[in-house]
């Protein structure tokens, strides 16, 4: 019996906390036309040149097993993330640069990958993700830089922002379904303020409270066993990483959108933001979804509202 309950929650949280954008609209044999793969000494990631435009979008993905750019079998992709969506939208002027994690590669999956396991922490992503801009940047010239981050990625953001050789470039950062708040002051709203909430949810959130709580001398950091659809390792890397601390500090324009039903990091992520920092140049957005769009028109509205602000910005 406890078993089985381990297995539904496995299933549930892998439901939660993999945030591949379930899409609609895109080309399942080549949703990434013309991309070259750029390799460096310790990252990877996926360039989709535009010769007539000096602008770049920078895209950092969500958290998952997968490649950034979604999953492939047999030459066919079953899923693709925000980067394929974003690309539809706004490859006619602006050149695209999408951050691998690690050693992945296109397509692919790694929830069984050992070595895979053991290193996806925030501290490596974030090398990686960092030596894959400033080594493109150092040999290419933009007139100006966005970086666009999604759940884990807008985790990220603020400290990707700050670890740039050349962050003068960037001129606007878009964060979607994260926030301010660490991870672990998310799930202490969810689990003390939602109702209607299955208890296998609230189980999982006040296990990990439990499990992560700052007054504890040490916390787990193994990554052989499942924990939630992710690892020890993963939660004990990125659970008190605080985008807030970071966000006060930045003075260049921030689009943060947010669902206001997000059953993984509340709305109240955002709202924090909005209420503690109104003399910023945020602009806030928040849509009738969860974690992510869940149909077609709110997709096409979500992408078309993100590209109108994306272009303004830019003029």
């Amino acid at each position: 019996m406890a078993r089985n309950k381990k297995i539904l929650l496995l299933f549930l949280c892998i439901i939660i906390l993999l945030i591949s954008c379930k899409t609609y609209t895109y080309d399942r044999k080549n949703p990434y036309p013309n991309m070259e793969i750029l390799r460096y000494s310790n990252s990877q990631a996926y360039l989709f040149p535009n010769e007539g435009t000096n602008k770049l979008i920078i895209m950092i993905e969500g958290s998952g097993w997968e490649s950034v750019l979604g999953e492939r079998q047999d030459n066919t992709w079953l899923s693709v993330k925000y980067g394929a969506q974003f690309i539809q939208e706004l490859n006619n002027d602006y050149t695209f640069l999408i951050l691998e994690k690690l050693r992945r590669q296109p397509g692919m999956i790694y929830f069984e990958d050992m070595e895979d396991r053991a290193n996806y922490t925030a501290e490596n992503i974030l090398a990686g993700y960092t030596d894959s801009i400033n080594s493109y940047l150092a040999d290419h010239v933009f007139s100006s830089v966005i970086l666009i981050g999604t759940s884990e990625g807008a985790l990220l953001l603020p400290l990707l922002y700050e670890s740039m050789n050349d962050k003068g470039k960037v001129i606007a950062m878009v964060s979607i379904s994260f926030g301010g708040l660490s991870l672990y002051e998310s799930y202490s709203i969810l689990r003390s303020f939602r109702t209607g909430y299955p208890s296998e949810w609230i189980e999982m959130f006040s296990d990990v409270l439990d499990t992560f709580n700052p007054e504890n001398s040490d916390f787990p950091n193994s990554y052989e066993e499942d924990y939630y659809g992710l690892t020890y390792r993963w939660f004990n890397s990125f659970l008190h990483i605080r985008p807030f601390d970071y966000f006060t500090t930045t003075d260049i324009s921030v689009l943060f959108i947010h669902g206001v039903a997000d059953y993984n990091v509340p709305v109240e992520s955002t709202t924090c933001i909005q209420e503690n920092l109104p003399d910023k140049p945020f602009e806030y957005r928040y849509y009738q979804w969860d974690h992510q769009p869940r149909d077609y028109a709110t997709l096409i509205r979500f992408r078309k509202d993100t590209a109108e602000w994306i272009r303004r910005v830019s003029r």
